[in-house]
């Protein structure tokens, strides 16, 4: 494995258990029960963040080559602010890294990265028939998120936060993830890359 995919690798994994070990700690109060709560979230837009540097998309995906990655975030305002915190002044590669809110009936155009809270909702169902067949990574929450046409879904395992990974989604819209992240998922499925 070469030094720069190792230090990425750790780089992930070290942020993603410093934040699942602080979303785990016993909660003695509200307080503490709201702060595990908002830890979850901080957790899935670091994932969000990561995940960016794992994927590779068609050169179609972009306008130009450094056109930023967009990560789109319906459904959640909690995940676009923390994620917005976390981006501010970063980049994947050579482009910047913008987070963009996504209302009913916006385009996903300029998308890269789509975030669906909750996806069992109404708007879900037409994000996610939008986002097929798109150069777009589509990250949904809750153990039927994969079956709803995520290639991504985070789920909770033993009270962390984990990510199960549709290989089929992945390749549907024509993108290719990384093998370092496979390695890190919870489940893999579908026929491959």
């Amino acid at each position: 494995m070469a030094p720069l995919k190792r230090i990425r690798l750790r780089t992930l994994l070290a942020a993603i258990a410093l934040l699942a070990a602080w979303m785990t700690s016993p909660a003695a109060s509200a307080g503490e029960a709201e702060a595990a709560e908002i830890s979850q979230q901080q957790v899935e837009a670091a994932y969000l963040y990561k995940f960016g540097g794992y994927v590779t998309w068609p050169d179609k995906a972009f306008a130009a080559p450094d056109s930023p990655i967009v990560i789109g975030v319906a459904g959640s305002d909690a995940v676009a602010d923390d994620l917005t915190t976390m981006v501010a002044g970063r980049s994947i590669g050579n482009r910047s890294v913008v987070v963009k809110r996504i209302r009913e009936g916006d385009p996903l155009t300029d998308v890269h990265i789509l975030f669906i809270g909750a996806p069992s909702t109404a708007q879900s169902s037409s994000l996610l028939e939008a986002s097929r067949k798109r150069p777009i990574l589509v990250v949904t929450e809750g153990e039927d998120g994969l079956d709803l046409g995520g290639a991504v879904s985070f789920v909770i395992v033993d009270d962390r936060v984990r990510f199960d990974v549709s290989l089929d989604a992945v390749k549907a819209n024509g993108l290719k993830l990384s093998s370092l992240l496979l390695s890190v998922a919870h489940a893999v499925t579908g026929a491959g890359q």
